[in-house]
């Protein structure tokens, strides 16, 4: 019975594989060129360091994703699983802070080789893809882009998905070769290689087990030319792959395969003897030199490659207990061949107990992958629920938003609204105070027409009333002189009938000389007062007749009691009889004058 050894580990090539990134600061990347540097001498210790010193250095988020992202690969491949989960979700949380698309790639690639530590492929399958889907559109950091193809290879070659295994590791190679990498190239082309042999098993056609040879040879070439750029695990993989192509698939002679096999074995001795190699290749190298030997019919140094094999993977005073199980069966099964029973039951009680002891920290690692997988789920959940919230938050926010535009577009109608109304508003109350004004306007202008027609009138009428008056004493002054002429002339008139028209000369004489002071008295009269005559009927307490109107008037004008006697043709005394009664009427004491009552009428 042969002891299983490596063909390819992508798990190993992962680690091992250079970190660029073009957004972080010039800080962590120089940070990541050294851890670099330890990966590709498999100081893991050294390289977790480094990594804990770039996290305290920064408080970028962006830088921070990478950082925690690395830093939990290598503790996943410790075994250090719920460290490395909660290392994924300080990556996690400082790539959603940061925005970055490819931050949050390289926080999904860290998740998904998690994941295939923990054998779930189909996790390792949805976290890669998501992981592809922020980066697919950019050309920045094309080896992330080739960790996560390459995790997709890694997932698809347990289901033996022939197609799918080959686009990815297809991928890989352009990523690897984009990026400039020669160690990621390499772990490219020993992919391609396991992907041609893990066909050639199935069919077993010839020209797909020299395709896997021809990527082998091409990746050790590489890694000849370039030492200083490839791991030590990637080179003692490809060595080691090389030596089991000699032993299982090459034909030809034994010892010439044998030969070529142990070339290729003193490669990968160098680098596990120089612990740039993880301590488990031991293994590896020693059961090809097991195998050869039991072909070469010598059990007994096949036992002792055997022994020193499981010696050297001891000495690095880690935990092997499955490898420890594999290499002790093997030795139990060889010396049983030879009926060495005591010796077998002894390789197969240390069997047993390692095989415990391999359980046990299965049964470990199994809680570690249960608590990781309920802490993973629960996460999931959170953020599932923290989605919905924000999709709750962004439709309320959606909502808000329309109500906001909604009201500011309200509010503009309104204030636009408001605004011509105010416009017509004040326009109408221009309008209205224009009317008003100009209807004042019109008012004042009428009521002063009114007030020039009343005053027009009023002067019409006054100097109408004038007019009467005058007319009035101009009829009084006549119908005086009038009287006086008819007097005259009935006097005449007398005369002639009684024979006496010796004095009618003489009367006419007399009327002549009256004549002309008459002519006064009539101006006179016209300057009296217009309601002198008024004021003396409301002045007399009895009617007056028009002859004390008359005597009136001449006592008015100071026209003596022998003016108006003559006047009258009467007597003086008749005059002064009259003025007794007129005192009368006029209800006038004794001591009154009369002249002057009436000259303050």
């Amino acid at each position: 019975m042969k002891i299983k050894y490596i063909l390819c580990s992508f798990i190993v090539l992962l680690l091992c594989s250079t970190v660029k990134a073009q957004h972080i600061l010039p800080a962590t990347k120089e940070t990541l060129d050294k851890l670099e540097q330890f990966q590709l001498h498999n100081q893991s210790a050294e390289a977790i360091n480094v990594l804990d010193a770039g996290i305290k250095s920064t408080t970028s988020p962006a830088d921070l994703a990478y950082l925690y992202a690395y830093q939990s690969s290598i503790y996943a491949a410790m075994d250090s699983l719920l460290t490395a989960k909660r290392l994924i979700d300080l990556s996690m949380e400082n790539a959603s802070k940061s925005k970055s698309n490819v931050s949050l790639a390289v926080a999904y690639r860290a998740k998904a080789y998690l994941n295939n530590m923990m054998g779930i492929p189909d996790a390792v399958v949805k976290d890669a893809l998501t992981g592809l889907k922020y980066v697919e559109n950019s050309d920045e950091d094309p080896a992330t882009k080739y960790h996560l193809n390459y995790l997709l290879y890694g997932a698809h070659s347990k289901w033996d998905a022939a197609e799918k295994m080959e686009k990815y590791i297809r991928n890989s190679q352009k990523y690897a070769i984009a990026a400039g990498n020669i160690n990621l190239q390499a772990n490219a082309n020993n992919g391609i290689s396991s992907m041609y042999l893990a066909r050639y098993r199935k069919n077993k056609q010839q020209q797909l087990l020299d395709s896997s040879y021809f990527y082998l040879n091409k990746s050790f070439h590489l890694q000849s030319e370039n030492p200083e750029k490839i791991s030590g695990n990637t080179f003692a993989i490809t060595c080691i792959n090389l030596a089991n192509y000699y032993l299982d698939y090459s034909v030809g002679d034994l010892k010439e395969r044998e030969q070529k096999a142990l070339e290729y074995l003193v490669f990968a001795e160098e680098k596990l003897k120089n612990k740039e190699a993880s301590s488990e290749k031991w293994i590896n190298v020693y059961g090809i030199k097991s195998s050869f030997a039991h072909k070469n019919g010598n059990p007994e140094l096949a036992e002792h490659y055997l022994l020193q094999g499981l010696s050297l993977l001891m000495s690095d005073n880690k935990n092997h207990y499955k490898l420890e199980y594999v290499v002790t069966k093997e030795l139990a099964a060889l010396v049983q061949k030879r009926n060495d029973m005591k010796t077998a039951l002894t390789y197969q009680l240390r069997a047993e107990d390692l095989l415990k002891k391999s359980f046990n920290e299965q049964q470990l690692f199994n809680a570690q992958k249960l608590e990781v997988q309920y802490e993973t789920a629960k996460k999931d959940q959170e953020l599932e629920l923290l989605k919905e919230r924000e999709d709750f938050r962004r439709k309320q926010n959606y909502l808000y938003g329309g109500i906001a535009i909604a009201l500011l577009f309200g509010l503009v109608f309104m204030f636009v609204s408001y605004h011509f109304r105010l416009r017509y508003s004040i326009e109408r109350e221009k309008k209205i105070a224009k009317e008003k004004e100009d209807a004042e306007q019109k008012a004042h202008i009428q009521l002063m027409l009114e007030k020039e027609e009343q005053a027009r009138m009023t002067a019409e009428q006054e100097l109408l009333d004038l007019r009467r008056q005058q007319l009035e004493k101009e009829v009084l002054a006549n119908s005086l002189i009038i009287d006086r002429k008819n007097d005259t002339l009935k006097q005449i008139h007398d005369k002639i009938q009684s024979g006496e028209a010796g004095h009618i000369q003489k009367l006419i004489k007399e009327e002549m000389l009256l004549h002309s002071d008459f002519e006064d008295i009539k101006m006179q009269i016209q300057e009296l007062h217009p309601d002198f005559f008024k004021r003396l009927s409301d002045k007399a307490i009895q009617k007056l007749t028009l002859l004390d109107l008359k005597y009136c008037t001449y006592l008015y004008l100071k026209m003596t009691t022998k003016q108006i006697a003559q006047v009258l043709h009467v007597e003086p005394q008749s005059v002064r009889m009259f003025k007794y009664r007129l005192k009368q009427k006029f209800g006038l004491d004794k001591e009154i004058d009369l002249e002057d009552f009436l000259s303050n009428i």
